[in-house]
């Protein structure tokens, strides 16, 4: 089977190093490039959900292998563009995923507990991150070049996400595993809770004795729960052929 991967804001493949390896070997791992970011650094970011799904859209049916399933994981903002890819793509093609892999986002019919933030200027819009997120390392704050060529990229992806509509979504018929940290003060759990009410299928939620950043801390357990899930949902829909 494929599995697509989706970052959070501001980052690129990277997230996702050794993922591949880790993962079974029945499973294809294909990490989301987005604009803006690494090997793709100096194309203009995105700033509005919709022509980023139709681009991704794109791009996920061309890799689409007509006799394998296919599921999504998404991170934090990945998770909705995860959510929101998967509705273009059946609405194209008719092809629902195996399965939608949430993580460190709220469903996206709730509304954000926090103010938006995209509007501020560079300095308070870096200290506002780095209050809310944590994971800025000193030095990296300290760069104030480093910064500055980063920082449109985040400033797009944040304002993308104070743009997103929170209503509309129509249900899923795929299961949804969400994932969640404990200790994360920008996303309560019951939002992660919510994201059952977008699938007719199974929901399942996960919440981890963590705060809003754990792709590295988190990792064996993540992919120990990809994997399970994905093959048990790849046996049972052979068995239903």
């Amino acid at each position: 089977m494929q599995l697509f991967c989706v970052p959070h804001a501001g980052n690129g493949p990277a997230v996702f190093r050794e993922w591949a390896d880790r993962l079974v070997p029945e499973i294809e791992t294909i990490v989301v490039e987005l604009p803006g970011r690494e090997s793709r650094f100096y194309e203009v970011p995105y700033q509005r959900m919709e022509p980023l799904v139709n681009d991704l859209a794109d791009a996920v049916i061309d890799c689409l292998s007509v006799d394998r399933s296919f599921a999504f994981f998404g991170n934090s903002m990945g998770s909705l563009i995860a959510f929101e890819t998967l509705h273009e793509i059946r609405r194209r093609i008719g092809r629902e995923a195996l399965h939608l892999f949430v993580s460190a986002c709220g469903a996206p019919q709730c509304q954000p507990i926090l103010p938006p933030m995209g509007h501020l200027e560079d300095e308070a819009l870096i200290s506002e991150v780095d209050s809310r997120y944590g994971g800025i390392p000193a030095p990296v704050l300290a760069d104030k070049e480093f910064l500055a060529l980063a920082l449109p990229t985040l400033r797009a992806d944040i304002c993308l996400l104070e743009a997103y509509p929170q209503d509309g979504h129509q249900s899923l018929d795929c299961p949804i595993t969400a994932f969640a940290g404990r200790f994360d003060a920008t996303i309560p759990l019951e939002q992660v809770e919510a994201w059952g009410e977008q699938t007719s299928g199974k929901f399942e939620n996960f919440v981890l004795e963590e705060g809003h950043l754990y792709l590295d801390s988190a990792r064996d357990f993540l992919l120990r729960n990809l994997s399970q899930a994905l093959l048990a949902a790849a046996l049972e829909e052979r068995g239903s052929q």
